[in-house]
């Protein structure tokens, strides 16, 4: 897979969610499988679950981490294409994803919508120019529209705990004193 931005980029969801249960049911049984390899998360909003939880399935498979909190420890980095960078951000986006992808052999981004421009939220244009950029694979740790992380784990909890072959689900939420992007709703 050279991309995770849906839960429909896993291929077989049948085929993941039994492999994800085998992997979860013996959690170090596959730390071979990111030997030398390692994993670069790439944060331009903060996490709490997605962070540690990602972590630390790289560790259990045996991966190296490099986490990089843009705007916080790292430089900030322009976006936006066609700006005149004479801001608080010394260097773009385009320029610092092929450095990135040489430190890396998988990048995870997460990149909230800006809830100001819903076409340019819709375009995701942040994963995808790390896609596009990077020359590795990559997958959203949660983007303007969509969190495939979250999204494939509320599968995987779906199918331990129902009891019956196709189940009703329904999903609430409660309400949030500030506007969220489309990926947490």
């Amino acid at each position: 897979m050279k991309t995770f931005t849906s839960v429909a980029d896993i291929g077989p969801l049948g085929e993941a969610i039994a492999e994800a249960r085998a992997i979860k049911a013996d959690r170090f049984a596959y730390t071979e499988l990111g030997r030398n390899r390692t994993l670069m998360m790439v944060f331009f909003n903060s996490s709490l679950r997605t962070r540690l939880s990602t972590q630390k399935a790289a560790l259990n498979l045996g991966m190296n981490v490099i986490v990089l909190d843009i705007n916080q420890g790292a430089w900030k980095l322009e976006t936006e294409r066609g700006v005149i960078m004479d801001g608080d951000k010394p260097e773009h986006l385009l320029e610092a994803i092929p450095v990135m992808g040489c430190y890396a052999d998988i990048i995870g981004v997460r990149a909230f919508a800006s809830l100001t421009d819903k076409k340019a939220d819709y375009e995701e244009q942040v994963i995808n120019q790390f896609i596009r950029y990077s020359g590795r694979p990559v997958f959203s740790m949660e983007a303007a529209t969509g969190h495939p992380l979250q999204a494939f784990a509320d599968v995987i909890t779906i199918e331990e705990h129902k009891t019956k072959p196709r189940p009703k689900v329904v999903l609430t939420w409660a309400p949030h004193p500030r506007a969220l992007p489309q990926a947490c709703l």
